[in-house]
């Protein structure tokens, strides 16, 4: 019968091993036969027995488990991104914290000093739109724990970054509206001081400039990356430039936030193409479905939790990286 904090002494009285027997055996240790390891974890399952993952790793000094921290949860990148860090856990038998920092820079530091205190062996970490300084990441690398950025995050820094080619891809995509014949294309931009905003901002203008189209500076207004900011972003827009032929959300949330702007004002959305970046399965329910700038979202999660592990368990040390994953542009 399963009871609650079944300890490991409680599974070696079951079956008469002793205690180091059967801890070695939930973590394949070479010393303990096949036979023996299956029969303590079938028993170990049966009990309801749970390893105390502070305990280990103050004997093993790693706790095999790894922080991940995100502005948000209810976004359509972000749940992607992390069931792609989910998924690569469960394969390297690691366990994920996951912490929410609503996008409150006093809210991100103290996840990672509970995370800190929980003894993980890193951090993936995407910054929130308030976060401007590396001041106290460092100081968590000084500590020993490594640390790697995800979509957001800080270029020219002594941590591995991996993101999706921003200016690239937002070039690609407003390219994509100006080959259909749109020239006058606005921009709901994200905060310029986080580099993604600013990386797609520029895409958006390379684009422009490559065809040798020139928007007046009333046509970007920047915001965050929510709902809200596109709704506000998109009301900001109307009284300063006027209503365009297209805009480019720089995220689908944005780009959902002016679509109700549009409803609610009786603005005939088929008028307005919209561009976003990012996508979401929500889209193709929508009368008039956004072009998407469609990113690798669950491999951008694989591929970042395979990159802390490569921090954790580097010899030397290495210079940090920058990892950028292609993004498709589909409507």
């Amino acid at each position: 019968m399963k009871k609650n904090n079944v300890r490991l002494i409680d599974i070696a009285e079951r079956l008469n091993l002793t205690k180091v027997s059967i801890s070695k055996a939930l973590r394949d240790h070479p010393d303990i036969g096949d036979d023996t390891k299956k029969k303590v974890k079938k028993v170990a399952k049966e009990m309801g027995y749970r390893p105390n993952l502070v305990a280990r790793s103050l004997t093993s000094n790693k706790s095999h488990t790894i922080g991940v921290i995100i502005p948000k949860i209810a976004h359509y990148f972000f749940a992607p991104v992390v069931e792609g860090i989910y998924n690569s856990a469960i394969k390297t038998n690691y366990e994920i914290i996951l912490g929410i920092s609503l996008e409150n820079e006093e809210k991100e530091k103290q996840l990672l000093e509970s995370m800190i205190d929980l003894r993980v062996d890193g951090l993936l970490i995407s910054i929130t739109e308030q976060t401007k300084s590396l001041t106290i990441f460092e100081k968590v690398k000084e500590m020993g724990i490594d640390i790697v950025f995800f979509d957001r995050g800080f270029a020219d820094s002594d941590f591995s970054y991996i993101k999706v080619e921003d200016r690239k891809s937002a070039r690609k995509g407003v390219k994509h509206l100006i080959d259909q014949g749109i020239k006058d294309i606005a921009h709901l931009s994200g905060y310029s001081s986080l580099l993604i905003g600013n990386e797609r901002k520029l895409g958006y203008l390379d684009a422009l400039s490559e065809a040798s189209i020139k928007m007046p500076e009333d046509a970007i207004v920047e915001g965050g990356f929510s709902e809200t900011d596109g709704y506000e972003g998109f009301e900001k827009l109307l009284s300063k430039y006027g209503l365009p032929e297209a805009i480019f959300a720089v995220t689908y949330p944005v780009g959902l936030g002016a679509l109700r702007y549009m409803k609610e004002h009786d603005i005939d959305s088929k008028t307005v193409k919209i561009l976003t970046f990012g996508a979401s399965e929500f889209n193709k329910y929508l009368e008039h479905p956004f072009i998407c700038i469609d990113q690798p979202t669950f491999e951008l999660g694989q591929r970042s939790f395979e990159q802390i592990l490569i921090e954790i368990n580097k010899e030397s040390k290495r210079l940090p990286e920058i990892i950028q994953l292609p993004a498709f542009v589909r409507e």
